[in-house]
Parts: C-alpha cells; structure tokens; sequence
C-alpha cells in the first residue's frame, strides 16, 4: 500500500461509529479523498476526543490500494493546521464557509486535483472579507475552475453582445444570459438583474468587489445556476440567506 503526504480541507464529514468517521477532504495536490479515520474520536482517560472537524485544516497522511479506487482509502495521520476561528464565531461566514465546501465537494471529482481552488478556498476561510462577497468571489473562482462558467456577455441562443437594457434571463442549462429575443423559446430560465450579472463578471475579471446591493442577487445567480448544471439545490443557501436578512435587519 502506498502512503501518500498531503495537505487537505475537511469538505464533508460522516459519524461512521463510536470512534471512527468517514471524511470528504479537499487536497492540494491529490484531489477530493474519500478516508475513513479509523479511532479518531477514541479518547483517553486524561483527554476527550470529538475527532477531525468539518472546514478543519490539516496536514495528513492516508494510504490507498490501487487495485480497490471504490473503497475508501485510510487516514493514518493527521495534523491540525488551522481550524479557522473566525468563520466559527460568525454565523454568516460558517454558512457561507459550508456553502463552498458542499459545492466543492459535488463540482469536483474524485482524485483530480485543482490546486488552484485549494488556494483560493483557504483563502475565504481565512480573509476577514465580508461573507457573501468572500463566497461570491470563489465561487466564480470555482465555475472558471471546473470549465462551467456562464456566458455573460452575448446571448447564450443567438451570439448577440450583452446590452443591459436586453439581457434579462439567465438559463443554467444553456449557460448563460439570453436577449428578448431568443428568451421566449427556452423553457428553463429565470429572471435576472443586471447588477447580478455585472457583479458575477467583475468578480470573474478579477477587479475590485462590486457595491453590497448586488451581492446577494449576484449570490442568488451562481447558486441558481450550479443548482442547473449540478442538478442538486443546495440546502445551505437558504440558511445563509436567512441568516443575512436577519443581519441587515438587526
């Protein structure tokens, strides 16, 4: 069996007995690994053991048997790095933090590294940037990453260049923006705001975060279109949003 190094995110975690715990974890160099952590929330007589934690941070090391890629491979050793204080003190930020781990977890596939994203999903962790537009940046970072970024600068039917005042519905399955046109004639689609698709191109051009008002539609965008083209809505969205509009209430 080989052993192999590497650093990871803990994207999913599963109780798997007692002591034991099946993890999803986001590695640098080697992908998404399914481990099982055999002991790891077996205790001593001096000190408790919860195990590894979700958005945990670590160093580990785990072994696999080629010859079996279905099973899980086994976590032999891990090292906490970090565990991300702050998303844990904020509610907004740990439901966002969840939101990309989970969409991390289904865009990416198993064994296929993107170390790129790693980068930029420890980095939302990690920021101090507020938490719609932290998510809101990785997760055009994460639509360029695994090729499914929309088109948002000509129709997604015709070819047409993008005019405000005639580009508004978005289609996840056609993949972008679509003109008054062509819209009558795709079925799946939904009503979009230009602010929402200005700001999903500016985080995409890499330029300074758009003003907090088109956040949250930006937000509402992406997640209406990874929900398309993943085929799984996420449970996590409206719990951020819920939890945001109780922030601005308060």
């Amino acid at each position: 069996m080989a052993l192999i190094k590497d650093i990871g995110l803990v994207i999913r975690r599963l109780d798997y007995s007692e002591t034991s715990q099946v993890l999803a974890v986001f590695c640098r160099e080697t992908g998404q690994q399914r481990l099982i952590a055999k002991g790891s929330k077996r205790g001593t007589k001096s000190r408790a053991s919860v195990g590894i934690d979700l958005l945990e941070l670590g160093r580990l090391v785990y072994s696999r048997r080629p010859e079996s890629d279905a099973q899980l491979s086994t976590l032999t050793d891990w090292q906490q790095v970090d565990v991300f204080p702050r998303i844990r003190r904020d509610l907004s930020a740990w439901y966002a933090a969840q939101y990309a781990a989970d969409r991390t977890a289904q865009a990416t596939q198993e064994a296929d590294p993107h170390p790129d994203l790693f980068d930029a999903l420890v980095e939302l962790l990690a920021s101090g940037e507020p938490a719609l537009a932290g998510l809101t940046r990785y997760l055009v970072s994460l639509l360029g990453e695994i090729g499914l970024m929309p088109q948002l600068r000509a129709c997604a039917g015709c070819g047409a260049p993008r005019t405000p005042a005639t580009f508004l519905y978005f289609s996840a399955r056609h993949g972008g923006v679509l003109c008054r046109d062509c819209e009558p004639a795709f079925v799946e689609k939904r009503r979009v705001e230009p602010a929402a698709i200005d700001a999903v191109q500016i985080f995409f051009d890499d330029l300074p975060a758009p003003p907090a008002d088109w956040l949250l539609p930006a937000f509402d965008l992406i997640d209406y279109h990874l929900s398309g083209v993943l085929a799984k809505p996420s449970r996590i969205a409206a719990l951020l949003r819920a939890n945001l509009s109780r922030a601005a209430r308060s």
